[in-house]
């Protein structure tokens, strides 16, 4: 879908051209002989130029063709030696890892691709649909002695816990809870740089939850500089991509291709990169790459 279509517009152009002579032929009928002499000279003219276009058209075609066999080619090929072309890459890198929807989690694919990439998975965690929930708040307020109002308030909570030494403490409150799950919690987790949110949502309240979690959530870590990158699976029924990017993040709209996962390693790697990369039609690049 990121090879160029606007050659087309040779095709478009030809078929004007053709549409023009049926009507001048149309025209002429009306006209007397001598005028109709002149105008089938243009006639003829205007038949070479549409039969130039039409070759000029079929070559495209088959040059087009032909480039996206090797783009298909070279999508293959990362597709299949992704572990190998990530190697190294995130060495002494350390990465958070937040699934924002615990209905559609997939962070361990995304540990898995850091891992090969030499990188420290510092946590990974995932933050479960009732983290906005009243009730649940009042409930966390009472357990812990302490007001918590709204969701930014738990994002807090979970930001400063994984800034002190006692995190697996304070977090194992929130999971008692059933408002997070920790699917790991490294001894370094302190030292984390970047956070990867594993978002894009299957079901039909996207947008809301969008705004109750993971806005919420990138307002917090925005707060303490730290470089985020959002992704999601191309199969996301909806889309989070220009939610994010709303948001001033990169993102990375196919993690689960083997082309994604060398993307969202470019982007960890070199937090000066930014945008918004896959295969989606709001992708700007399938790769991400410095301009």
């Amino acid at each position: 879908m990121h090879i160029n279509m606007k050659y087309y517009i040779v095709s478009i152009g030809a078929i004007f051209i053709s549409l023009g002579i049926g009507i001048l032929v149309g025209y002429n009928l009306n006209y007397d002989q001598e005028l109709s002499k002149q105008q089938a000279g243009i006639i003829q003219d205007l038949d070479k130029q549409f039969n130039t276009l039409k070759e000029t058209n079929d070559t495209l075609e088959k040059n087009l063709e032909a480039v996206k066999g090797d783009y298909d080619k070279a999508i293959d090929f990362i597709n299949e030696n992704v572990d190998s072309l990530v190697i190294n890459r995130l060495e002494n890198k350390s990465i958070g890892i937040i699934s924002t929807n615990q209905d559609n989690n997939y962070t361990s694919e995304i540990e898995d691709i850091i891992t090969k990439a030499s990188g420290n998975v510092a946590f990974d965690i995932v933050l479960r649909n009732n983290i906005y929930d009243e009730k649940k708040l009042e409930e966390l307020s009472s357990k812990l002695n302490q007001e918590f109002k709204s969701t930014k308030d738990v994002m807090i909570y979970i930001e400063n816990a994984l800034s002190e030494n006692n995190a697996n403490e304070k977090l194992k409150n929130l999971e008692t809870l059933e408002i997070i799950t920790i699917n790991k919690l490294n001894d370094n987790y302190q030292n984390y740089d970047s956070v990867v949110l594993a978002g894009g949502n299957n079901g039909k309240s996207g947008k809301e939850q969008y705004e109750k979690i993971d806005k919420v959530l990138i307002d917090t870590l925005k707060d303490k500089e730290k470089n985020i990158v959002g992704v999601q699976q191309s199969n996301a029924k909806f889309s989070y991509v220009d939610l994010y990017s709303e948001n001033k993040i990169s993102t990375v709209d196919n993690v689960e291709e083997g082309i994604g996962k060398l993307s969202l390693v470019m982007l960890l790697q070199d937090s000066s990169v930014a945008g918004k990369f896959g295969i989606l039609e709001e992708s700007e690049d399938i790769l991400p790459y410095k301009k």
